[in-house]
């Protein structure tokens, strides 16, 4: 009995502690809700409210190639993106992989840890991000930024950021002159010829407005025209400015010889190499940087053309010209007032935000026009610096009487052609004598480049005008 009683009992206690079925389904409910959306709003903390004050800490592992993050949801990811709150002070460890120095810094925000030298040394920096952004994580060691280490910092919704203002400039018109080149040589004998060719980083406006830092040989773009006989000895001095950032070097498609001489004249800032090579081979030839990353190194400005005359030398002509088209890559687009920077991943995915002649944006238009007479012969040495984008140069309103493609001047020369590809790395020389009066538009006739990204230059000629060649009934507007 008295076993039977307390099961009872028991029966009876368990009844009263039941909840309601409805009640009992709704706490299920409200728990599965509580976990899901802890779950969610912790994997989405640009859902919350973008005041901050938390704290974040990140673990990145340096090699050449790029970032690899240690731990939590950037482990293994490489160059993987920091998320950190408006107010959050955050915290990079940087452990090196590799017997190579690195470091990490976020330039717009003045921040950068000691550089780590050997493998599993270890550096840190903590700093307060204040202000709503994407920001730019890399190393500073020359062309390691290029070589892969950069990532993004966000901060916040990670609204796009505005450039800095126009800087002073430290040269005032970027863009070699088209008739600075030194005349035919006019002599039959070989010789020795010393050139001096200096790498000078400077500011300069790539468009009206707007600056962007360059890398030149002399100071302009493209460098100097040098023009030597073929067999001429040539004795090469390069210098690189004490004020430089990089080391710079020089490979001319001229020599027959290591690198073209890239490998002798790795230098860096405030130092001078030298090398001699004989110009075996006449003909039209760039000269550019080649030191790591080399394309980077093309894409600030840093190459230019040799000419090796045959040796009777060239047919004498009344106007020489030198045009030579380089691509820039650059984070805000053609039109942006202030100081451009360059963007690496554009020059990685070949998408180049100007095309233009000798480094500018219309360089060789307005006060800096060609000039030539109607009756005039002109030559024009063509060359194309890249680093990817090759040109199919056109002059609109004239054939090309004659064209040394790829800067072949051994062979006989193309006639009436209108127009010629010319490979990054490559050279043309195209020759044709002004019939008519006309401003006469230089162009890459990949047309965006010159409507909308500055691939454009004029050769104005002077003179009376022939109605035999050209007359015009009525006016009109529009077109060229």
């Amino acid at each position: 009995m008295t076993n039977q009683t307390n099961k009872k009992e028991r029966k009876s206690r368990l009844k009263a502690l039941k909840f309601p079925p409805v009640l009992f389904t709704l706490a299920i409910l409200l728990s599965f809700l509580v976990v899901n959306a802890y779950d969610y709003f912790s994997s989405n903390p640009f859902l919350f409210a973008q005041s901050g004050g938390g704290q974040q800490e990140f673990t990145l592992r340096t090699y050449l190639n790029g970032y690899v993050g240690v731990g939590g949801n950037i482990d293994g990811k490489t160059n993987p993106a920091l998320k950190a709150n408006v107010g959050d002070t955050v915290k990079v460890n940087i452990v090196n992989g590799e017997n190579l120095m690195h470091d990490f810094a976020v330039e717009e925000l003045g921040v950068k840890t000691s550089h780590v030298m050997r493998k599993d040394e270890a550096a840190s920096v903590t700093f307060k991000v204040s202000t709503d952004g994407t920001y730019n994580y890399y190393c500073t060691v020359p062309g390691h930024r290029a070589a892969g280490m950069e990532g993004q910092l966000i901060v916040g919704r990670g609204s796009g950021r505005q450039p800095e203002p126009a800087k002073p400039v430290g040269v005032s018109y970027i863009s070699r002159n088209a008739s600075d080149l030194p005349p035919p040589l006019n002599r039959g004998y070989s010789t020795t010829v010393h050139i001096t060719l200096e790498a000078i980083e400077v500011i300069a406006e790539i468009e009206p407005g707007t600056t962007y830092d360059f890398w030149t040989f002399n100071g302009t773009v493209p460098g100097p025209f040098i023009r030597v006989r073929v067999n001429d000895t040539v004795v090469v001095h390069f210098r690189n400015a004490a004020n430089s950032t990089m080391s710079h070097s020089v490979d001319f498609h001229a020599v027959t010889g290591p690198g073209g001489g890239a490998k002798a004249t790795q230098t860096p800032p405030g130092q001078e190499t030298m090398f001699t090579f004989k110009a075996l081979n006449p003909g039209v030839y760039v000269y550019h940087c080649a030191s790591p990353h080399i394309p980077t190194h093309l894409a600030f400005g840093l190459y230019g053309l040799i000419l090796v005359e045959p040796e009777n030398g060239l047919p004498p002509v009344d106007r020489e010209f030198y045009v030579m088209q380089g691509d820039f890559y650059t984070v805000w687009p053609v039109g942006t007032q202030g100081h451009q920077e360059f963007d690496s991943q554009k020059l990685n995915d070949e998408e180049p935000t100007y095309v233009v002649f000798n480094g500018r944006w219309r360089g060789l238009t307005g006060n800096y026009v060609m000039k030539a007479n109607v009756g005039e012969t002109v030559r024009i040495f063509f060359g194309v610096g890249g680093p990817n984008v090759i040109s199919s140069f056109h002059v609109i309103g004239e054939i090309f009487d004659r064209v040394y493609p790829e800067g072949d001047l051994v062979s006989s020369p193309l006639q009436s052609v209108q127009t010629t590809l010319v490979p990054a790395g490559g050279s043309t020389v195209v020759e044709f004598v002004l019939q008519v009066p006309a401003d006469y538009i230089l162009v890459d006739h990949s047309l965006t480049r010159t409507i909308d990204k500055g691939a454009l230059a004029i050769l104005t000629a002077y003179g009376a005008s022939d109605p035999d060649v050209y007359n015009v009934e009525s006016t009109s507007s529009g077109g060229h």
